[in-house]
């Protein structure tokens, strides 16, 4: 009996003595911290990400995220550049005219694959083509059309050979739905979100006739997930994770619109929960276009781009294309 007793209490030191020595010999690897710097206030266009942080996603690829929001007095590229943001999300053209100014950005992703820009009116008024803006007012952000935010619809006289001096153009001034239609200011509204303005309309009652800008040659990509090159060299398996993250985030946004617009209520108690779930539902074939993998970018699309910077003047001379943008972190 004692030389059993003595077997057994061998046999529980074994296995202490195994179970402490694996434990001293594979210590929890801490998490890899990453910020990243959205490019507007909180709301379901950055669902993906709520949902990475929300379902476990980027807990299980070792990433511990902090998301900061933006707004008008934020420039996520300088956030990005100046090293308090990781990744930032911001637009193709203005990523362009980054480059050009030597700061060294390049998009690894996007989240809407297609431009939800359109020039928007109400159905009465029956404006469904180019050619039917003819004679009319439109709402514009400036009235020479020299602002910056009036860049897609100037791409979009050009390539449809609208006459530009059979519109008048006044300055918006109400960008909740149609407001400012109704309100008599104007026959069309220009560069309008066919997201959260189809929304908008409609919870006010109000049909609408939208005119897509990617219909007519002017596609571009206006949220692209964005590092610094260095980081890109640097870091490439951390942000091959984050990307995997952020998209089963996109992809688990797509199939549970209304649960992940809770997400971002959570972000902003301010927020309306029946309205971001709505705008959920209204951004998703923007997201997956159903014809390549959501997150990927096309060569074309950053051509166009570029094409209508240097055609109006926003940079002098072209850049190499492939330094802009990578499919590389994106997953078939």
């Amino acid at each position: 009996m004692k030389t059993k007793s003595l077997n057994t209490i061998g046999i529980l030191i074994a296995i202490m003595a195994l179970f402490i020595s694996a434990c001293s010999s594979s210590p929890l690897t801490p998490p890899d911290k990453v910020t990243v710097q959205l490019s507007w206030f909180h709301g379901v266009e950055y669902s993906g990400f709520y949902s990475a942080v929300e379902k476990g996603f980027y807990a299980d690829e070792n990433i511990e995220v902090t998301l900061n929001s933006g707004g008008p007095d934020i420039n996520p590229i300088d956030e990005v550049q100046n090293g308090n943001a990781q990744f930032g999300i911001v637009s193709g053209d203005s990523l362009i005219i980054a480059k050009t100014n030597q700061q060294n950005l390049v998009a690894v992703a996007t989240i809407f694959r297609d431009n939800p820009l359109a020039i928007t009116s109400l159905s009465k008024d029956n404006i469904k083509k180019p050619e039917d803006l003819a004679g009319k007012t439109i709402g514009t952000y400036s009235e020479d059309l020299s602002d910056y935010f009036d860049l897609p619809f100037q791409a979009f006289i050009s390539r449809t050979e609208l006459d530009r001096e059979s519109m008048k153009f006044v300055v918006l001034e109400d960008f909740q739905g149609a407001n400012d239609i109704k309100a008599g200011r104007m026959n069309a509204m220009s560069s309008m979100f066919a997201t959260d303005q189809v929304v908008m309309t409609r919870q006010a009652g109000d049909e609408i006739n939208l005119i897509y800008y990617k219909d007519y040659g002017v596609d571009l990509y206006i949220n692209p997930i964005v590092v610094t090159e260095d980081y890109k060299q640097s870091s490439p398996d951390l942000i091959a994770r984050f990307i995997k993250a952020t998209l089963k985030g996109y992809q688990y946004a797509i199939e549970n619109p209304e649960e992940v617009a809770g997400f971002a209520v959570k972000y902003d108690p301010s927020l309306d929960l029946t309205y971001q779930q709505e705008v959920m539902k209204a951004q998703v074939p923007f997201i997956d276009t159903g014809d390549a993998p959501i997150g990927s970018m096309d060569e074309d699309v950053w051509k166009t781009t570029q094409d209508i910077l240097l055609e109006f003047g926003f940079i002098s001379t072209p850049i190499d294309i492939s330094t802009i943008y990578t499919n590389e972190f994106i997953t078939h």
